[in-house]
């Protein structure tokens, strides 16, 4: 228990320290909470306008090239924003290098989603929208920039290049519904979000940090170190990506776009909340890790009560959604989405899954368990692909969202598989006395 002063809360608020990165947190914030809120309601929008068939078509490209994505992420975000911390003198090569390696996997990745649309995509307009989202693989490459930003603290210029492009490419999706335009339009409005941010992190970092993108270099060394420590993150990414994102690839080619258009609808609602996890573990996990350093036990309890509020909010969203899916869904969508209601119903409860989830995610970095967090991917993402595929010929869409909430809801439950892991996993689910090492 911690006893806070109306002194003690002034002097900490004052601090200049705490007011650098309150001020930087909070630009985030505002901002991401802003663009969230933007891009829903065009979303919403968009939708009524395309009906259920057009856009799944929209949603099935978009699911289609995002499976393919951890081959240009490759995994390497989070370690790259480790070193420019840890070695600031050396922020060109790091940068260098990293643009380089992800450049080259960017083309390996547009070539390979091409080659998998021309033989598993089932029309040419599907195939020509993952053609032109393709495109979104080499210039998400410079989304590294935005790391250095972050390594300094200046987290400002990112959040106000998020509003204005957010701005600019919702201002545009709106026109090509009005101006009544397909969704090859929209498709080319998301390529074009990707070479907007490459253009305005590229002009931020040449006026607002010292030197110029033109002076970055390759490192061999600092390149292969890199790869070496991303693996295991873009065997997570990848494992992640598809088991998010194949339930709706599985739907287009079992069923049809306007089943995926219906089931992506529900979804679009069902994932709304999911920045809340983001936000608070990013917000207290500092605190957490810091408590590991003093006291196990300690740790442990911090770790149990933030599984406990995690778990309470993600019950509190799921409970009214589900009581009021069906007005939800005719109030967003109209009438035409009826049909998603129940499978609102059944997904929203994957926030459970999903809240918790990240929670382990993070608990197994700061363990460094490397293996068991591939695993702990691993084993959703193939349950997820086996129910879909025996559950959407039967059962349809509600097949595939019961397939989904089972596979979320599985994956932190594999932190009992593991003799490492399942003591502390009591602990943290179900306070309890703390473990003691074997």
């Amino acid at each position: 228990m911690y006893v806070f002063s109306w002194n003690y809360i002034k002097e900490k608020w004052a601090h200049a320290g705490f007011q650098k990165y309150f001020q930087n947190t909070g630009w985030s914030f505002a901002s991401r909470i802003l663009c969230m809120g933007i891009s829903f309601l065009t979303t919403i929008f968009i939708v009524r306008k395309l009906g259920p068939e057009n856009y799944g078509q929209l949603s099935y490209a978009v699911s289609f090239v995002a499976i393919f994505s951890f081959i240009a992420s490759l995994g390497i975000e989070n370690i790259l924003y480790r070193d420019l911390i840890k070695y600031p003198e050396k922020k060109k090569e790091y940068l260098g290098s990293a643009l380089t390696i992800k450049l080259i996997a960017g083309l390996i990745a547009i070539i390979l989603v091409c080659i998998a649309a021309v033989f598993f995509a089932q029309d040419d307009v599907s195939r020509v929208l993952i053609l032109i989202l393709s495109g979104t693989f080499l210039f998400n490459t410079f989304q590294i920039i935005s790391l250095e930003f972050q390594a300094r603290i200046k987290n400002k210029y990112l959040a106000i290049i998020s509003v204005i492009v957010t701005l600019i490419l919702n201002s545009l999706k709106i026109l090509v519904i009005v101006f009544h335009k397909g969704v090859i339009y929209l498709a080319f409005i998301l390529l074009l979000e990707s070479v907007l941010y490459a253009i305005f992190y590229w002009y931020a970092y040449e006026k607002k940090i010292e030197g110029s993108i033109l002076d970055w270099k390759f490192d061999k060394h600092i390149a292969k170190n890199l790869l070496k420590d991303s693996w295991p993150l873009m065997f997570t990414s990848a494992f992640m990506l598809v088991y998010s994102r194949i339930d709706q690839v599985l739907i287009k080619s079992m069923l049809d776009a306007h089943s995926v258009g219906i089931y992506g609808a529900a979804v679009n609602i069902a994932e709304v909340w999911y920045f809340i996890p983001g936000i608070i573990i990013s917000s207290l996990f500092p605190a957490i890790i810091h408590a590991k350093k003093s006291s196990e036990e300690l740790y442990l309890a911090r770790l149990n009560k933030l599984s406990i509020m995690l778990l309470g909010i993600a019950i509190i969203i799921a409970l009214p959604v589900t009581l009021f899916a069906p007005f939800i869904i005719k109030m967003i969508y109209g009438q035409a989405f009826i049909g998603g209601a129940i499978i609102l119903q059944i997904y929203v409860w994957a926030c459970i899954g999903t809240f918790l989830g990240l929670l382990t995610d993070n608990y197994l970095i700061t363990e460094n368990y490397r293996t068991i967090l591939i695993v702990r991917s691993f084993i959703p993402m193939v349950i997820n692909i086996l129910l879909n595929l025996i559950w959407i010929p039967k059962y349809g869409i509600v097949g595939s969202a019961y397939a989904t909430l089972i596979s979320y809801t599985l994956g932190p439950l594999t932190l009992f598989f593991f003799k490492k892991t399942r003591k502390q996993a009591m602990h943290i689910f179900w306070k309890q006395q703390v473990p003691q090492a074997d």
